[in-house]
């Protein structure tokens, strides 16, 4: 397991700026200075200790957190996509973050179908509670879910009359992949799951509608109920290797080799599909921590843009983050398909990028709403003159690692070290290399 040993500083590479700002970038968003600055005098295991088992909230998503409910009571979508795009931004928990962003897109379920915004908020919660746990409890939850019974029809699956869609997008989509299962196992599968209904989003199970016959699934007989099917599916050998082609995409690299796939597999059967305690051996890795992965995942809109928010220190109304990310392809709570959003190099298209470059632009913009504030930066990191402004302008939006054209352009900065550092951050910003993760 090459790739996947310990990283050893100053033996496998060098901690420094560029390895902190990319494995926090890579385990969250993109850092602020000072979040930097601290990582690299902690190392690599504290800063993904924190990263893993930090419990404790910012004041800011505590006094969200209080909201919670009443957003979910107004039924708009709107304003839930607003809560949690502001939840994200203020948290203390950036992997806890993002594992939200990856469940969501993973169990890819929209608000188009369901037609309820308290019970897409229910299943928020649920993905922001276990998404860093167990695998087979975080698919046990979504298998009572409401939000997902009424996205895959699940109370319309009844004894007698079974509705496939639950059982096939468990083993299609969210834990085995195409060719690891029959169809007879979806059809036996889909009678496990009669009688597990909803009704005014609580999960409650009638037995009247459960088919308690005896069931074949992936060759084995029994009287099984929905939580043996889900216990089953995770103890498929195929489980692990596609949940690590899932998570090596997300926060590795689009396209990861066999070799790892199999390794980072070994590692989710060896920690019992512990999805935080896997994400632990990955980001201490010689992998994640060497050159050849960095900047190679482009940034989904969700994180390019608060990522600009977060390590930027920004203030921005939710509303202009909200449309920002839609405008991009991203219409969180809203997903494509039950497959979700492609991601990578679908990100990416003539329109989308305009999007990018316009918000980068307005991000820089002196006077208006939503956009950095230089006097503020300059005093917090006692940036007295240009070249101080300059470099910092460099280290936080792309490590102190400028391509030399992107160099070439900064080379006319104002003088004025407000006005230079929104024109050089407006230039780093837009940027192929901001891009990218």
């Amino acid at each position: 397991m090459e790739d996947l040993k310990p990283f050893r500083p100053g033996h496998d590479g060098a901690w420094d700026w560029v390895a902190a700002a990319h494995l926090l970038r890579r385990a969250g968003f993109c850092a602020t200075y000072a979040e930097i600055e601290a990582a690299i005098e902690a190392g690599p295991e504290k800063i993904v200790s924190r990263l893993v088992d930090d419990r404790e909230e910012s004041d800011r998503v505590k006094e969200l957190d209080q909201l919670a409910e009443a957003v979910s009571r107004r039924e708009s979508i709107d304003e839930l996509r607003h809560w949690w795009l502001m939840r994200l931004v203020h948290t203390r928990r950036p992997l806890w973050a993002r594992m939200s962003l990856f469940w969501h897109n993973h169990f890819a379920t929209s608000n188009a179908k369901v037609n309820s915004p308290g019970y897409m908020a229910v299943q928020l919660n649920t993905i922001d509670t276990l998404g860093l746990g167990p695998f087979e409890a975080l698919l046990l939850a979504i298998s009572k879910d409401p939000a997902m019974i009424v996205w895959l029809d699940g109370d319309s699956n009844i004894k007698g009359r079974p509705n496939e869609n639950f059982a096939r997008e468990l083993f299609e989509l969210f834990a085995l992949g195409v060719g690891n299962y029959t169809e007879n196992d979806i059809r036996e599968a889909a009678r496990a799951f009669t009688g597990w209904h909803q009704r005014a989003g609580e999960y409650r199970f009638f037995p009247h509608d459960h088919d308690a016959t005896p069931k074949t699934v992936f060759g084995k007989a029994g009287s099984y109920d929905g939580t043996e099917i889900v216990q089953l599916t995770v103890a498929h050998p195929a489980c692990a290797k596609f949940l690590s082609i899932k998570l090596l995409r997300e926060f590795l690299c689009p396209t990861p080799s066999d070799t790892l796939v199999e390794e980072f597999a070994a590692v989710l059967r060896e920690k019992n599909m512990h999805i935080g305690e896997s994400l632990r051996v990955l980001f201490l890795s010689r992998a994640m921590l060497s050159d050849r992965y960095r900047r190679v995942r482009i940034k989904s809109p969700a994180e390019f843009s608060i990522g600009i928010v977060r390590s930027l220190e920004m203030r921005i109304p939710s509303r202009v983050l909200a449309d920002a990310v839609s405008q991009m392809g991203q219409r969180l709570l809203e997903p494509p398909s039950v497959k979700g959003w492609d991601g990578h190099r679908a990100w990416l298209n003539s329109s989308t990028m305009l999007v990018r470059l316009n918000i980068a632009q307005r991000v820089t913009r002196a006077g208006s709403e939503g956009t950095i504030d230089p006097s503020a930066l300059r005093r917090r990191y006692t940036l007295t003159d240009h070249a101080s402004v300059l470099e910092y302008c460099r280290k936080v939006a792309l490590d102190g690692q400028i391509p030399e054209p992107v160099e070439a352009a900064l080379a006319d900065a104002p003088a004025d070290a407000d006005d230079a550092m929104r024109e050089v951050l407006h230039t780093l910003l837009s940027s192929p290399e901001y891009q990218m993760a």
